[in-house]
């Protein structure tokens, strides 16, 4: 199976999806916390490694918070703001510190390749399903729950066909990988957690921060991998990385949860 054709396809409909998942009157509620939006966003960068903080933050982590009873629309202004900070940041860091940090040529890193991916895969298929939203509420409020199952299913899609392509290269780097996700998730978390105390907020919000650090996008790591940089190995390390963390991020919320209860 030709991944470099199906597996962008995929991409685009999940963010569709994702967008249409999204109500304004919310996300302009959380816009109007622009105190928490910027010092989350620069909390990042300033603790994260340089190419993790750039990408954007993955729309799972919206699920997650949903899953976690948190603030939602907080986590989906964040998402938004971090999305439109990676279009500008994420082809110029790769171009900088990307051929050292993946092992590429610097003349492989195409700045204008890598944001025009970003807008035509993540932001624009996004903004398509806010829009959908906005002229369609009531019917898309109907079906939600399938417009939901629908999302986690392209979700699932996009790993199989990940694994099943990259079936041996998941199997040599699943240790490594299951390690690395742990090491990276638990420190993630603490520092989001650490940065949403430092700005004094509520703990249901500094919960939201927490996650955002930990989860990246999905789908666009596999689109980039395979692409641009034509780094299959990368596609499946993505993929392995949302499986593993999956347990993890959902073991720690239901366990604040029934804390709180």
């Amino acid at each position: 199976m030709n991944l470099e054709a199906v597996v962008p396809l995929v991409v685009v409909s999940m963010m569709i999806i994702v967008g249409t998942e999204i109500s304004r009157a919310p996300l302009m509620a959380s816009l109007r916390m622009p105190g928490a939006l910027l010092g989350g966003t620069l909390a990042q960068w300033l603790l994260l490694p340089l190419l993790v903080a750039a990408s954007p933050d993955g729309a799972l982590s919206n699920t997650y918070c949903s899953v976690g009873r948190l603030h939602v629309a907080f986590s989906v202004a964040l998402t938004a703001v971090l999305g439109f900070v990676a279009l500008a940041a994420m082809p110029l860091l790769l171009a900088a510190i990307g051929p050292a940090a993946l092992g590429v040529e610097a003349v492989g890193v195409p700045i204008a390749e890598v944001g025009l991916r970003l807008l035509l895969f993540l932001l624009l298929p996004f903004g398509i399903g806010m829009t959908l939203r906005h002229f369609f509420p009531a019917a898309l409020e109907r079906h939600f729950r399938a417009i939901h199952a629908a999302g986690l299913s392209l979700l699932a899609l996009l790993l199989a066909l990940v694994f099943l392509n990259q079936r041996h290269a998941v199997l040599d780097l699943f240790w490594d990988s299951a390690q690395l996700t742990a090491t990276f998730t638990g420190l993630a978390l603490l520092a989001g957690w650490l940065s949403g105390s430092a700005l004094r907020l509520n703990p249901t919000d500094r919960a939201v921060l927490a996650v955002e650090f930990g989860v990246r996008n999905v789908g666009i790591a596999p689109v980039l991998a395979l692409t641009t940089f034509r780094q299959q190995e990368f596609a499946a390390f993505g993929a392995l990385f949302v499986l593993l963390q999956a347990p993890l991020l959902l073991t720690v919320l239901l366990a604040r949860e029934r804390l709180n209860a």
